[in-house]
């Protein structure tokens, strides 16, 4: 599947209002945001992290990884997000940010591929984990369907009470049922409830 390609300052309707089309062109998000970075970035997760993550919590509940982008790739993938990101009193560690990076790239990148998301900048919703600027994903085949900020989504999700897991789990129905209903995808349905 192709991926999406990055919002340029013509996308102001990807968040209207709000859109900072100045931000699209910034040093920090181009070379946060190249092709190269991200997939460079997914590699790094999926061959060392999880991995690793793995063996941390004695646990092989591995999908077969043919395709990493997958339901049943992103399933797994954010399972182990607490393993990685929370001390053992469920606090998150900022010195974890490099984790919370490639969790996050994962999580746009999937976006990007599976529901045609677009990765756009969001300049003042990247602390704390960014500095300068904040990776999101918009929709255009939906009116509907917000964006997501994804560093703000991450530190709700291992701030809160229950594990990162289930805000993860209903991002990603969030957005991909209504993407498969949009544009009558039943193999996309069937691969999110078969897991």
């Amino acid at each position: 599947m192709a991926h999406a390609r990055r919002a340029t300052p013509s996308d102001a309707d990807l968040d209207p209002g709000l859109f900072d089309r100045d931000a699209q062109q910034s040093d920090a998000w181009l070379a946060w945001s190249a092709r190269t970075a991200i997939d460079a970035r997914i590699e790094t997760l999926f061959t060392e992290t999880l991995p690793r993550l793995e063996s941390i919590r004695g646990s092989d509940g591995r999908p077969p990884l043919d395709d990493r982008f997958t339901a049943a790739a992103f399933d797994w993938t954010v399972s182990l997000l607490d393993t990685a990101v929370l001390d053992d009193d469920g606090q998150y560690k900022p010195e974890n940010n490099d984790l919370a990076d490639q969790f996050i790239t994962y999580v746009g990148e999937w976006m990007v591929r599976r529901v045609e998301g677009i990765w756009f900048n969001s300049p003042e919703d990247g602390a704390p984990i960014f500095d300068g600027f904040g990776p999101a994903i918009g929709y255009r085949w939906s009116q509907e369907s917000t964006n997501d900020l994804l560093a703000l989504l991450f530190m709700m999700a291992v701030s809160a009470d229950d594990s990162p897991y289930g805000y993860f789990i209903d991002l990603l129905h969030g957005r991909a049922l209504p993407f498969a209903e949009e544009r009558d995808r039943p193999d996309l349905k069937a691969e999110l409830f078969a897991y």
